[in-house]
């Protein structure tokens, strides 16, 4: 079977249409339509029915696609790690990192450099909500990130915590303020994060909120809390941000103009977590799992402390 055929079938799926996946492969329509026959003969099935607007799935044709996109997906990671090998990247541990969390990452690098100077670390930015799906389809290693929703493919154990902080402008009412507590900022316009972007974080927000008894001013900037664009708008005035801190992190990138204050409600912690593959047998990942524990082990037994009681 060639792979090229399923490459093409799946596009074709995708797009509901011979002549849209053959502008999207950069092919002739013809072969396409006479490489998809060689396919449903090969697999003795029809795998399309033609449409008034395109074409659509058969019964097996669908059933065929989930798995074809495995045999793609692995074929990929296939093809990678011969490329890794080949230029020399066979020990490099790909991690993903959530915003404001490279120095957790580079502690636990400085740590093994000394101990396994063969093993190198690629860094890879990436949110919380999207290092799982990385690492099902082999994208990354190891994901660093802020809690997310469990996973059955997936281990994970708490780092340290992080706890919610405020930013406002620092010539307002509130910057020199010790703590903050909800109702201290109730009106006041929130940046607060997409939820697709940043599903804990919205969430916990979004319940702070209603504990304390307060409706949120939701303002829509095209700024995500925590960047630049977010920090300019609170620098300026025009609303404030619900961040996290920890010992070695922050959620927020620091700007001039913006004071970061204590925010004092309960249940205020999010767990930084290391994350990877269920049934991982990879020496260099379970070295670099030894690394974080031993950097971070009087928090990851604070934590196993609070859940047991």
């Amino acid at each position: 079977m060639d792979l090229h055929h399923l490459r093409e079938f799946a596009a074709i799926a995708e797009s509901r249409s011979f002549s849209k996946a053959a502008r999207q492969l950069n092919v002739a329509q013809p072969p396409l339509s006479r490489h998809i026959h060689q396919l449903e003969e090969e697999l003795g099935v029809q795998l399309f029915v033609r449409t008034a607007t395109g074409v659509e799935l058969t019964r097996e044709g669908t059933l065929l696609l989930e798995q074809a996109h495995i045999v793609l997906a692995d074929t990929a990671v296939f093809l990678d790690l011969a490329r890794r090998a080949k230029a020399g990247l066979a020990n490099t541990l790909r991690v993903a990192m959530a915003p404001g969390l490279c120095e957790v990452v580079n502690r636990i690098r400085i740590l093994l450099t000394e101990r396994t100077p063969e093993l190198t670390l690629e860094g890879i930015d990436m949110v919380s909500s999207g290092q799982y799906d990385a690492l099902r389809h082999r994208l990354v290693d190891l994901g660093v990130l802020r809690q997310v929703p469990d996973d059955p493919e997936i281990e994970s154990e708490p780092l340290f915590a992080e706890r919610f902080v405020v930013m406002v402008n620092e010539n307002g009412p509130f910057a020199r303020r010790k703590s903050l507590r909800l109702k201290d900022l109730a009106g006041m316009r929130l940046l607060l994060q997409d939820r697709d972007w940043a599903t804990l974080a919205h969430a916990r927000i979004r319940a702070l909120y209603t504990a304390a008894g307060i409706t949120p001013n939701l303002v829509t900037l095209q700024a995500t809390p925590g960047n630049q664009a977010s920090m300019l708008a609170v620098a300026a005035g025009e609303a404030i941000c619900l961040g996290l801190e920890g010992a070695f992190s922050r959620s927020h990138a620091p700007v001039s103009g913006v004071a970061v204050i204590p925010l004092d409600e309960p249940d205020t912690e999010v767990q930084i977590q290391i994350a990877w593959r269920k049934g991982e047998t990879s020496p260099m990942v379970c070295e670099f799992l030894r690394g974080a524990r031993e950097l971070y082990p009087r928090k990851r037994d604070e934590v196993k402390r609070r859940r047991s009681t």
